[in-house]
């Protein structure tokens, strides 16, 4: 088994390294939920409630966002085109290296 890491800016501001494993958890807000962070992924990753938004800040192959990761996503105020929902990310090797955001509560 390969190991990975990538690099998330926590909500606090502080970079934080995370490994894991290609297909260790179903997505990438799953991985961080339980070896992380305990507080966020109300709708426990069905992309309804937003609160794992992400903002990408390397380049990196992701699937394609689907029709309610997208609908989500427009109601959130801040989001952009470098916004994802972590419970839609596959954990694989595309996410190796990767660097991203983790926002606040607050900015949802």
């Amino acid at each position: 088994m390969e190991n990975l890491s990538l690099t998330y800016i926590d909500e606090y501001g502080e970079k934080c390294h995370a490994n894991f494993v290609t297909n260790e958890y179903h997505s990438l807000m799953e991985l961080l939920f339980d070896k992380y962070m305990q507080d966020w992924g109300d709708c426990k990753g069905r992309a309804w409630c937003g609160t794992c938004h992400i903002k990408i800040h390397s380049e990196c192959t992701l699937d394609k966002m689907d029709i309610t990761e997208k609908n989500t996503l427009s109601t959130i105020l801040n989001a952009d085109k470098t916004s994802r929902l972590a419970c839609q990310i596959p954990l694989n090797s595309n996410l190796d290296g990767v660097v991203f955001s983790i926002l606040k509560d607050d900015a949802v």
